[in-house]
């Protein structure tokens, strides 16, 4: 039979088994509710062309309304260079627990993110602990000013906040044509201009170089979309190299026109384009497209910039080529 004393010290070191797993399993949990998500194009007041002035919005929405989050960021993207942020002095922000609805919701602008830089422009990453969030980011043109107070007017274009980096290569589906021009040759209201804008960011310390080929798309001899055929085309590619924890955004014009000629006198400026993209090392990074509906360029008609957010998808597309 057991004695009292043997008894007790096992059921202590039962009890300090249960804790130990208790404390392993309450370490994992917090663990596994961080959540990293990064903002690929943040801009703090940002002039551009046709008078606008682009301002970033982040709004970061609490799952649990009771949970108590902290909001730190991990590093930051800018055109010269950016950094990793030393844990013990990264940015902190809080979101406690309260019984508030103004609690469950932290809005950050531009400035925000980008404090202790010396850019308006870049790319911030935040890692959330202590629960899981909501995250959206939108840029706006706030020309016409802000409503509210600081939140941008318009609903301006949504930039998702995405987890997941490209590694290898990777592709942007769809810009937009005409060249800066007139989409529309018969002179209608001039409606139809594009702008493209092409971002990259290299979250590393390393520099990164990418190269880009473009493929283009446009009406074919009964009206469809088809992909022209390179044959005899002067490719379209670019290369940009990105420096570590780098930044770049770039204005992407084709330079040649893509026309279509059915009886000799039907010509079609080109219509869009699927961009691939090839990293010379396999590392993590993000790139994106944001195509503007824009004015005139002479005109200035009309007189507002509709932005479009498009990212970058994983895999590499190959173009087409006729084969003898």
């Amino acid at each position: 039979m057991l004695n009292e004393l043997t008894v007790a010290r096992r059921e202590t070191a039962l009890f300090s088994t249960i804790l130990l797993v208790a404390v392993v399993l309450t370490s994992s949990a917090s663990a596994s509710a961080q959540q990293t998500f990064v903002i690929p194009a943040v801009s703090d007041n940002t002039l551009g062309v046709n008078g606008s002035v682009w301002a970033t919005e982040v709004q970061i929405i609490k799952k649990d309304p009771q949970a108590s989050l902290t909001v730190r960021r991990l590093w930051v993207c800018v055109p010269e260079g950016g950094f990793l942020e030393d844990p013990g002095a990264a940015l902190v922000w809080e979101m406690p627990r309260r019984n508030n609805a103004r609690d469950r919701l932290l809005t950050l602008l531009g400035d925000d993110l980008l404090e202790g830089t010396d850019s308006s422009l870049g790319a911030v990453a935040l890692v959330i602990e202590g629960g899981e969030a909501i995250v959206n980011a939108r840029v706006a043109d706030i020309s016409r000013g802000r409503w509210l107070g600081m939140t941008p007017l318009g609903q301006g274009q949504r930039i998702p906040a995405t987890p997941d980096p490209l590694t290898g290569g990777s592709y942007i589906p769809w810009l937009g044509g005409c060249r800066n021009a007139p989409c529309n040759l018969s002179q209608a209201p001039n409606w139809d201009y594009f702008r493209n804008n092409i971002g990259l960011v290299n979250p590393n310390p390393e520099p990164l170089v990418v190269s880009g080929l473009a493929i283009p798309f446009g009406p074919g001899d009964h009206g469809e979309p088809i992909e022209f055929d390179l044959t005899g085309l002067t490719q379209e590619t670019f290369e940009r190299t990105v420096p570590p924890y780098g930044w770049v955004q770039f204005a992407w014009v084709a330079t040649q026109y893509y026309e279509f000629s059915m009886w000799g006198d039907w010509r079609i400026p080109m219509a869009s384009f699927l961009i691939n993209l090839e990293p010379d090392q396999d590392l993590p990074y993000f790139a994106y497209a944001s195509t503007v509906f824009a004015p005139d360029p002479d005109s200035g008609v009309p007189a507002f910039n509709d932005p479009m957010f498009i990212p970058a998808e994983s895999g590499y597309i190959a173009p087409f080529t006729y084969s003898p």
